[in-house]
């Protein structure tokens, strides 16, 4: 294995138009810039690779998980290009050079900007083994062009032990399937001298994690939030008119009603949020799995926590209610037009180590305490709210938060956030608070 550091020393026009001309008359070139790029500098069968990850600060671990696949996998060298501050610019700048990584870890959003650059992965037996709800935000126009990394669970993360209190038992968070499941669990906690709920008033938490379930699953089919979106865009429909809008935005006012932070409700403390919960000063929080990293350290030996779905209704029969959405932030594509076809498949294999080996899976689920998409993974995960997550993995009580790479804008955490403090503090009510995320949405091109 071979690492390398990009540094850029980049024209900005280059930048700038780098993939203006990135349609068919690239794709009719891609022949020739294979051979006149990268020819995996092989002999008898050998071949060189390269892998490029955004992932910041998982070094060690794809260097780790490298050195064990060509351990494992004689003849093919693996080059470990490490990204720094400016990852999608180092991108660029490699195609800009022919060097295009043959495997890259990316932002679906990327991969999807960049699709006719990728082989196209529908095919290729490694997908047996992904979980088809972590593909939906990979897949574009019916191609799978990019497979998953790990899970990010999102929910209501609980205090087993304050909520075994309050139900006088041992809490099953099974039990929680309406709106009013999870009311009478509140109830119960506050009785204890408990707070029930803790939410985290900052855009980012409650402007996408929350608000965006609104375009979730309870839609409906892909197609379905897809078009609920566009017809917002369009001005043909209004939020305020929607039950799923208005189902969320129920939840979100009883989460208010118990918040712990009631009283400064944008004080937006995520550690003393973590605190909280961490003591039994709360009994839940609004938040995801990857909140371990502030729990971690402040958490006793022994305590239990997990994850609990938001409901959006009181039908006990909706498996929305009982599922939680996951994220797939990260996935790996392999480069078709500046790789041979020779590197494209050692690429592919390299990506099917990556999610099929039980070492590389295990290192990963270890390092990253998140689950793991793949229906092989039989892995330890540190991590409780990662091991909840994966357990709703493993019951197919999961959908994709974000349905298609491009579903919600990147500035609507920013912008819709705003909107989301707002109405937590009071500010404003819900129809001023609709209006404002319609208008926000008929500033947006169609999905």
């Amino acid at each position: 294995m071979k690492k390398r550091t990009i540094s850029l020393m980049l024209v900005g026009a280059m930048v700038a138009t780098m993939f203006a001309g990135c349609g068919n008359s690239e794709a009719n070139t891609n022949a020739s810039s294979t051979e006149a790029g990268k020819t995996g500098g092989a002999e008898a069968g050998n071949v060189s690779i390269s892998f490029y990850t955004t992932e910041t600060g998982k070094d060690d671990m794809f260097q780790e998980l490298i050195a064990d696949f060509e351990e494992k996998n004689p003849g093919i060298t693996v080059e470990y290009i490490a990204a720094g501050d400016d990852q999608l610019q180092q991108w660029m700048a490699l195609y800009s050079s022919n060097e295009g990584p043959t495997v890259s870890l990316m932002d679906p959003i990327n991969i999807y900007e960049n699709q006719e650059r990728m082989r196209d992965l529908t095919n290729e037996p490694l997908i047996d083994n992904i979980e088809e709800s972590a593909l939906t935000t990979m897949t574009f126009d019916g191609k799978i062009y990019a497979v998953p990394g790990t899970a990010a669970g999102i929910g209501i993360l609980y205090n087993k032990a304050v909520c075994d209190a309050a139900v006088g038992g041992d809490f099953d968070p099974s039990t929680i399937k309406t709106r009013s499941d999870l009311k009478d669990l509140f109830d119960k906690i506050e009785a204890t001298g408990v707070a029930a709920t803790c939410i985290t008033g900052v855009n980012w938490s409650i402007g996408a994690h929350y608000l965006c379930q609104t375009y979730g699953a309870a839609l409906g089919s892909t197609d379905e939030r897809v078009a609920y979106v566009n017809s917002i865009i369009s001005g043909e429909t209004k939020e305020i008119d929607n039950d799923v809008f208005n189902g969320y935005m129920d939840t979100f006012d009883l989460l208010a009603e118990y918040n712990y932070n009631k009283a400064d409700p944008l004080v937006g403390d995520v550690n003393m949020d973590a605190q909280a919960l961490a003591t039994g000063a709360c009994g839940t929080w609004f938040m995801g799995d990857w909140a371990w990293t502030y729990l971690a350290d402040v958490v006793e030996d022994g305590a239990e926590f997990g994850l609990l779905p938001i409901p959006h209704s009181d039908d006990a029969s909706d498996v929305i209610n009982q599922s939680i959405p996951t994220s797939y932030a990260k996935g790996y594509c392999v480069d078709a037009s500046q790789n041979t076809e020779e590197q494209q498949e050692a690429g592919v294999k390299f990506i099917e180590y990556l999610t099929s080996d039980a070492t590389a899976e295990q290192v990963m689920a270890k390092t990253c305490g998140q689950a793991l998409p793949y229906k092989n993974a039989d892995v330890t995960i540190e991590s409780p709210l990662g091991l909840s997550t994966a357990g709703y993995i493993s019951k197919g009580l999961t959908y994709d938060f974000y349905g298609t790479p491009n579903m919600c804008p990147s500035d609507i955490w920013y912008e819709c956030g705003a909107y989301m403090c707002e109405y937590l503090a009071g500010a404003c009510d819900r129809e001023t608070l609709a209006s404002e995320i319609d208008a926000y949405w008929q500033k947006q091109e169609a999905r």
